[in-house]
């Protein structure tokens, strides 16, 4: 079949262009149809489909929605699968017990959510972390008495967390930079470290050991402890290595680039100023970390970087979901688009997000069933 000269020339641009989109130079445009509607997604399929679940339960024929909420907060209750519990910037807390499709709203008059804890034993008693207020409750949230108060101006409780073997423990932090712990359930608490940066997640490696605590701070990077808080490690002092696909006979895997002899991780320009993290499940002591550089993995000494699909600097990397039962399987989302792997990096699916908010809040389910999504409109 002949070819005619304008079609050789379009023939020849794409030949020329489809090195650049294999490399990682990607632009993402969502589809017409996607709009802007906030609140809370749910996928059961990876992410290829999306339901949009906002109905609030209310007494009589009223019919109301948070589908235009910007959630800042979302936690699991370890004793139910199907609950989930969301923080809102204005709107206070939803909680569904039956996977999201229906909604109860409670603490709606408190400030912006920054974090949710749920106890691993009663899951009546649930913490909340909101404006300058640790908020309690006993009761499935019917009520809720207020147990932690910053009386300093701009100080706000930030970040929270339990300790599953000891769930009298409870953790916070705060943009000051103070790391508190609470041994009697919230009744009073005592300041274990300050780090004199803002402490923007707490996470407990609860299915393994739950002395295992590491404080993510805004702008220096990530901390570990090994015994619940008292002593710290910095980890942006230990080396992190390049990762590379390796091919032996019919299976690929990643393994540490050969020539790459490690250097601080703190040396990367930018690499301090944190975005998300995520505790990787199927190992004993694992975490992925993702902000504007990219990704990494901690593994016990060193940190490995992995290969994405979008370009250094070029975007920002909102969110971090681990397959709990399955360490290579990774989400994260920018601006613009979801990223999926289920190889630790090997390869990528680029999928459309349901719609134009960042996806700041990206969990996987701890059965693997579903990926929730939760998003914040970013005013300009």
């Amino acid at each position: 079949m002949k070819m005619n000269k304008k079609n050789s020339i379009k023939m020849i641009w794409l030949i020329l262009l489809l090195p650049l989109v294999l490399t990682g130079c990607i632009s993402i445009k969502k589809s017409s149809e996607v709009g802007s509607a906030g609140g809370f997604f749910l996928s059961d399929t990876k992410g290829e489909g999306w339901t949009h679940w906002s109905t609030i339960y209310t007494v009589g024929d009223q019919v109301k929605t948070f589908g235009g909420a910007n959630v800042t907060a979302m936690a699991f209750d370890p004793q139910d699968e199907a609950a989930i519990y969301l923080g809102t910037q204005n709107s206070g807390i939803l909680y569904s017990y039956n996977h999201g499709q229906g909604w109860t709203n409670t603490l709606a008059y408190s400030g912006t959510i920054n974090d949710i804890v749920v106890h691993p034993e009663n899951k009546c008693i649930v913490y909340v972390a909101a404006h300058n207020k640790i908020w309690k409750t006993e009761d499935c949230s019917r009520t809720w008495t207020d147990v932690y108060f910053e009386a300093r101006p701009g100080q706000f409780v930030t970040a929270l967390n339990i300790n599953y073997d000891n769930p009298n423990i409870v953790y916070a932090g705060t943009n000051g930079g103070s790391f508190l712990q609470s041994l009697d359930r919230g009744q009073s608490w005592d300041v274990l470290k300050r780090f004199d940066n803002h402490v923007q997640q707490i996470v407990v490696q609860n299915h393994s050991d739950s002395k295992i605590v590491y404080a993510i701070t805004k702008t220096l990077g990530v901390w570990r402890s090994g015994d619940g808080g008292y002593n710290w490690e910095n980890l942006m002092e230990l080396p992190v290595y390049q990762l590379e696909a390796i091919t032996e006979g019919d299976r690929t895997f990643t393994a540490i680039r050969q020539d790459d002899e490690g250097m601080p991780f703190f040396k990367i320009s930018g690499v301090r100023i944190a975005v998300a993290a995520d505790s990787d499940h199927s190992v004993t002591d694992g975490l992925l970390y993702g902000n504007r550089i990219g990704m990494f993995r901690f593994v016990g000494d060193h940190w490995e970087q992995l290969k994405l699909l979008t370009p250094k600097t070029k975007e920002t990397i909102y969110s971090v979901a681990v397959n709990p039962l399955d360490g290579d399987e990774i989400f994260y989302g920018t601006a613009n688009a979801l990223y999926h792997t289920v190889d630790n990096g090997i390869s990528w699916e680029i999928k459309e997000l349901p719609t134009n908010r960042v996806p700041v809040q990206l969990k996987v389910s701890p059965n693997n069933k579903y990926l929730y999504l939760g998003v914040y409109k970013i005013e300009k």
